[in-house]
C-alpha cells in the first residue's frame, strides 16, 4: 500500500489563541516522525462543514484535532470515501482515545461504525441523563470551570434535577417500554471523561453493546454513576446489558441524544452496526508526543 499523506484539521474557532502553538507542535513532531503532511485551518464552523466537498475525491489520513466531537465531525465528512480517519486527542473528553489505548497497537484498522438515523458514531451514543449531561454547554465548554471538573459539574447538576426519560427500546425481538435513567449504545469502552461504561466493546467485532439503566432514586443513581468508573455497574441489577447489531429507540416526543459528543434530536432513533465501514489510523507514539506539550 502506498504511503499516504496526513491532513491535519485544526479548528481555530475551537482552539482560539492556542492555534498557532498547536500548529507549530504538529509541524515539529511530524518532521521528527518523517510524515508527509498538510494542515487545514478552519476559522469558522462554516469552514469546517465545507470540508465535506474537499474529501469526496481525496485520499488522505484525515486527522481530527480535539475531543470526541471533533472526531465525529471528521468521520461524518469522510465516511464512504477513500480517506482514512485519524485523530489527536487534545479536547475535553478524549474517551475514544482511552479505549484505543487499551486495545490497539499502532497501525491501520478496519473499524465498525454505528449508524443512528443519518449520522455515524464511532465511540458511544447515549440517551437520557447521560445525553443531558454531555449536551449541556453551560458546563462542558465553560472556561470558568477547570477542564477536569466540567463533566463532574454537569453530572452533579443533572443528578439533582433529572426526573427520568420514557423510552421504548426494540432490540433482539424484545420490547422494553419504561422510564429510564439512561440508555447507552457502545462501540468502544469509555465516555464522560473516563467512565468505563462498556469494558468489553471492540471496534471491529460487528456488534454493539447496549446498557439499559432503570429509573432509580437519587441514591440508586449515585451508585450507578460512581460504579461506572471501574465498570462495576455491570453487577447492578438495575442495569440490563445486551449485545446486538440493531435496535430502535423511540418516544412520544422528540428528545436529544449525544453521539460522540454531538447532539442529535428525534422521536425515533434507528440504530445499526455497520461492520468495517471506516479505516482508522492509530499511532499511539505520535499522539503521546503531541500530548506531552503543555499548551499555554
Amino acid at each position: 500500500m502506498k504511503k499516504m499523506k496526513y491532513l491535519y484539521v485544526v479548528n481555530r474557532f475551537y482552539f482560539k489563541e492556542k492555534t498557532e502553538e498547536i500548529i507549530q507542535t504538529l509541524e515539529n513532531v511530524s518532521k521528527e516522525f518523517g510524515r508527509d503532511y498538510e494542515i487545514i485551518v478552519n476559522d469558522t464552523v462554516e469552514d469546517a462543514i465545507a470540508n465535506k466537498d474537499l474529501f469526496k475525491d481525496s485520499e488522505y489520513i484525515v486527522t481530527a484535532l480535539g475531543g470526541d466531537g471533533s472526531i465525529n465531525r471528521i468521520l461524518n465528512n469522510i465516511v464512504g470515501t477513500k480517506n482514512v480517519l485519524s485523530y489527536i486527542p487534545i479536547g475535553t473528553g478524549n474517551d475514544f482515545y482511552r479505549g484505543n489505548l487499551e486495545s490497539l497497537e499502532n497501525g491501520i484498522y478496519d473499524a465498525d461504525l454505528i449508524r443512528i438515523n443519518d449520522m455515524y458514531c464511532i465511540n458511544i451514543a447515549c440517551f437520557g441523563i447521560d445525553a443531558n449531561i454531555a449536551n449541556d454547554d453551560r458546563f462542558i465548554h465553560n472556561k470558568l470551570i477547570p477542564e477536569s471538573m466540567r463533566y463532574n459539574a454537569a453530572v452533579i447538576y443533572h443528578f439533582l434535577t433529572y426526573k427520568g426519560r420514557h423510552m421504548k427500546i426494540a432490540c433482539n425481538d424484545e420490547v422494553y417500554d419504561q422510564d429510564y435513567t439512561t440508555v447507552v449504545v457502545a462501540n468502544s469502552k469509555y465516555y464522560g471523561s473516563g467512565y468505563r461504561v462498556s469494558p468489553f466493546s471492540d471496534i471491529s467485532d460487528g456488534m454493539m453493546e447496549v446498557y439499559l439503566v432503570d429509573l432509580l432514586n437519587k441514591v440508586g443513581m449515585a451508585k450507578v454513576i460512581l460504579s461506572m468508573k471501574d465498570a462495576s455497574h455491570l453487577k447492578n441489577p438495575a442495569v440490563r446489558a445486551l449485545q446486538t447489531d440493531q435496535l430502535v429507540i423511540s418516544a412520544e416526543e422528540p428528545f436529544t441524544a449525544n453521539i460522540d459528543g454531538e447532539l442529535l434530536t428525534s422521536d425515533r432513533f434507528e440504530i445499526q452496526i455497520v461492520p468495517k465501514k471506516v479505516r482508522l489510523d492509530f499511532d499511539g507514539d505520535f499522539i503521546k508526543k503531541i500530548r506531552e506539550v503543555k499548551y499555554s
